[in-house]
């Protein structure tokens, strides 16, 4: 992890050199636009808090000295140096677990990785146990699940757009609806109740009914050569689909077979549940996910597990950090979390900020 660390660290600074080297040709400005945005990946690659060692601390203080910083991002990383400060000075950090403890193996690796001396005590008595669902039930020291934080990114979507929005649900998930921050006269809510995707993403866009009409009027003058394209609804601009993870596989498909680039699809986090090689989320291609790009750039190098492994192992390493920086008596800290933007303050729950972005094969690309 050290060793990844400076090579990101001096990716950046060599990145950041290169795009201050301006010309008018075409060509360089593209590069230079190419290599700024690979920079700023770079920096922020630096605030996930996975590795403590002197080496890291010296290798922040040579990108402060590189004088390339922005005004913001030099008052964050002169943060993040002196949170690692307070946590390396620390000599002894505890971890109280219940014997039977779920994730206590897990647990075990991520400590050992993070390389600090955490001691762990086991004691039946400990009231703060872990959740046996990461993803649904909120994690002590966090403001809200994982799950609650993905309807506040798609809040933070649909708020933009005042036209009528599908809603796309399986009977399972019918409870998120409420949590979406729309009117009712703005709300579509369809339950999918089929086993026909194709069927029923004609029937919920339109798309059949203007089938139908074209039918009536080819029977009025069978004789008549009419040329036909299948019309979508055009009261939409979004749709947003809250489904069991394995039929996303078949509803997205059939949604953009239909609807084509007429609609803004917006899946929830579940459609990232039962992936397990990002090439499949390619099915998804050109709809939206509540999907951070730390975890992107994970996954691409690590196919096995599933993204919802990802998601657990994820959301119990910002747990497992939280407590390190409590002990630590760090004030503040923005974190590159796995699960998404992570905002902790000491004596307040941590705050998760989760982007949407958009699915396509450029965001697993190296």
């Amino acid at each position: 992890m050290i060793l990844k660390k400076n090579k990101y660290i001096k990716h950046f600074i060599a990145l950041i050199i290169l795009a201050s080297c301006s010309t008018t040709s075409e060509n360089m400005l593209v590069n230079s636009s190419t290599s700024e945005e690979r920079s700023l990946r770079n920096f922020q690659g630096i605030f996930d808090y996975e590795s403590y060692a002197l080496d890291d601390l010296e290798s922040f203080q040579r990108i402060i000295d590189s004088e390339v910083l922005n005004q913001e991002q030099l008052r964050d990383t002169k943060l993040l140096i002196n949170n690692y400060k307070k946590i390396l000075s620390k000599k002894k950090y505890t971890l109280e677990l219940k014997p039977d403890q779920q994730y206590s193996k897990e647990l075990i690796e991520l400590i050992y990785k993070f390389g600090l001396p955490i001691q762990i005590s086991w004691n039946e008595k400990n009231k703060n146990s872990i959740s046996e669902n990461l993803l649904t039930k909120k994690i002590d020291g966090f403001c809200s699940s994982l799950y609650d934080d993905a309807i506040a990114s798609i809040n933070k979507e649909i708020t933009r757009d005042s036209d009528s929005i599908l809603v796309i649900y399986s009977k399972e998930y019918a409870s998120f609806i409420n949590a979406l921050k729309l009117n009712d006269s703005n709300l579509i809510a369809i339950e999918y109740d089929s086993t026909n995707f194709q069927e029923f993403s004609a029937k919920v866009l339109g798309v059949d009914y203007s089938e139908k009409r074209f039918k009536k009027i080819s029977d009025l003058n069978p004789n008549q050569n009419i040329k036909f394209n299948p019309r979508p609804r055009t009261d939409l601009n979004q749709v947003i689909i809250f489904l069991k993870p394995q039929e996303y596989k078949s509803m997205i498909p059939a949604l953009r077979y239909h609807g084509g680039s007429n609609f803004k699809y917006i899946n929830f986090i579940s459609s990232m549940e039962d992936i397990t090689d990002p090439k499949q989320l390619l099915d998804y291609e050109d709809s939206w996910v509540p999907f951070s790009r730390n975890l992107s750039s994970k996954v691409k190098n690590d196919s096995g597990a599933t993204l919802e492994r990802f998601l657990a192992l994820g959301a119990l390493n910002e747990w497992l950090l939280i407590q390190i920086l409590d002990q630590a008596r760090v004030q503040s800290a923005k974190i590159n979390g796995v699960t998404g933007s992570l905002v902790f303050r000491s004596n307040s729950c941590t705050k998760r900020i989760i982007p949407l972005q958009k699915i396509s094969a450029d965001l697993f690309s190296s």
